[in-house]
């Protein structure tokens, strides 16, 4: 993040703090009020003029932004005491905020009082709070309506789990530990809109054609993780414990180096061998992780074992993969394949059904991989959502 874009975003903050201390002072339509949010406005404009969306996330008392926390100035403290004291845990800001949404925004926090009134979700302002994180609107009683706008919500739910789980990442990758509330929020909004909204929820799986980054293919190998499993009638804690493997097998990846992970051509020997390493790094990582399941640690150990132990880390030919490593292998490779790589372009969906189908038995698990391909089927009877 270059000093331009974080000076940008201080003195958004600043003119927002400004503009509710001011309509605590006066009204809401006090002329300093309403300029204040323009100026606001403006700031926001330019953060937003080459993405949709930008997120401010609390953490322990901390503002983040782009992964990283902001500095602890006097604005950036009122702002998080601020979101604090209304129990929101993020604040999503997306292009073509407009002065009036961040004036109803202004009102609401300059408010005494604590009344129990709806937060003020605009079209270009969204919240999550402590209570609701990552918690699909159905899991409320809330009727999606038509297609579209089921499509339209479920995208959505996967856009802010995507930028919560890159927070976390970048948490983990600086203090070595994660938080499993965050992990577990996330995978229990997936099976909930999967109860309600299946064929939607698999027309969102991966069929973008973007760089990949871990966490964004943690979320597909989640969503495909969780598929599966519920297709085979696993409920409860393991499905959830599946959902948050998912999320993390891939985690050893940090301990590699960018260079080698985003390398256009085929690696060397010694980035190979350092590659190798990533199952391991990962296991161990978790392993000294409170509060990540057990299973996680297998997976992230396993991912890459493949059926005939054709793969790594080496083990003895008695091993035996757990049922949640293959299907991760599975929904890994696939996601692999449909995605574009540094070094590949992105496949076709038939195509790579078809080159699981020819790894059965050998790479992946013959039964398992029987019933995913099953599974995309089912999907691509849905028409499928960029995402």
């Amino acid at each position: 993040m270059n000093a331009e874009t974080l000076a940008e975003l201080h003195n958004a903050i600043r003119h927002l703090v400004t503009a509710v201390a001011n309509a605590g002072l006066y009204r809401p339509d006090h002329p300093q009020v309403q300029r204040l949010c323009i100026a606001a406005r403006n700031c926001f404009a330019y953060l937003l003029r080459e993405r949709q969306m930008l997120s401010l996330m609390m953490v322990e008392g901390e503002i983040l932004f782009d992964n990283f926390p902001l500095s602890q100035g006097l604005h950036e403290q009122k702002l998080a005491q601020l979101l604090e004291r209304r129990q929101i845990n993020r604040l999503l800001v997306r292009q073509g905020v407009d002065a009036a949404e961040l004036v109803e925004l202004v009102v609401f926090l300059a408010r005494k009082n604590l009344p129990q009134t709806p937060l003020p979700q605009g079209r270009h302002l969204a919240f999550e709070t402590l209570a609701e994180s990552a918690v699909p609107p159905q899991a409320s009683g809330v009727n999606y309506g038509n297609p579209g706008e089921v499509d339209t919500r479920l995208a959505t739910l996967k856009e802010m789990s995507r930028h919560r789980l890159a927070e976390m990442f970048a948490g983990f990758a600086r203090q070595k530990t994660i938080r499993v509330a965050g992990l577990t929020e996330i995978v229990a909004g997936f099976i909930q809109a999967f109860s309600r909204e299946v064929p939607a929820l698999l027309s969102l799986m991966p069929i973008r054609a973007m760089d990949e980054y871990t966490f964004t293919h943690g979320l597909n190998v989640c969503l495909l993780n969780l598929a599966q499993a519920m297709n085979l009638g696993i409920q409860g804690q393991l499905l959830h414990d599946i959902g948050i493997a998912a999320l993390l097998h891939d985690i050893g990846k940090l301990s590699v180096p960018l260079d080698i992970l985003s390398k256009p051509g085929k690696l060397d020997d010694r980035e190979w061998d350092i590659m190798r390493q990533h199952p391991a790094q990962g296991a161990r990582r978790l392993l000294n992780s409170p509060g990540v399941p057990q299973l996680a640690v297998v997976a992230a150990f396993e991912h890459h074992m493949r059926y005939d132990f054709s793969g790594y880390p080496v083990v003895h030919n008695r091993w035996r993969q757990h049922l949640c490593s293959q299907m991760t292998t599975i929904a890994d490779i696939y996601d692999a394949l449909r995605t574009k790589r540094p070094y590949q372009a992105a496949k076709p969906a038939a195509q790579c059904a078809a080159m699981l189908q020819g790894m059965a038995g050998s790479t992946v698990h013959p039964q398992l991989t029987a019933n995913f391909l099953q599974l995309l089927d089912a999907a691509m009877g849905a028409p499928p959502q960029a995402v």
